[in-house]
């Protein structure tokens, strides 16, 4: 990783960003010693994004997996209880988390 300071930018940034594109090398931009931004490739920005959202869709893909056995589990609950006229003692142990 190529590391530059924000003066080296202001007086080289041509050069700085040929380099970023020409190497694929992504470069650092220091203030104050602290990196502040990352500079890289566009492409490689896309595929960053890309990588991104494909992982966002796994996690809600597990999420909704997750939250789908729970409710078959609660369907099986119910079904093992049988028919019941007062419901108000089922909901509060579901509300409270208690139905296992």
């Amino acid at each position: 990783m190529h590391i530059v300071n924000v003066t080296d930018i202001r007086q080289n940034a041509s050069k700085i960003i040929a380099r970023v594109v020409e190497t694929g090398e992504p470069a650092v931009i220091l203030q104050r010693s602290k990196p502040v931004v990352y500079m890289v490739e566009a492409s490689a920005y896309e595929e960053m994004l890309k990588k991104l959202e494909q992982a966002e869709k796994l996690f809600r893909m597990a999420e909704t997996k997750k939250v789908l056995q729970e409710i078959t589990r609660l369907r099986e609950k119910m079904a093992q209880r049988g028919k019941q006229w007062d419901s108000v003692p089922l909901i509060r142990e579901l509300r409270e988390g208690r139905v296992r």
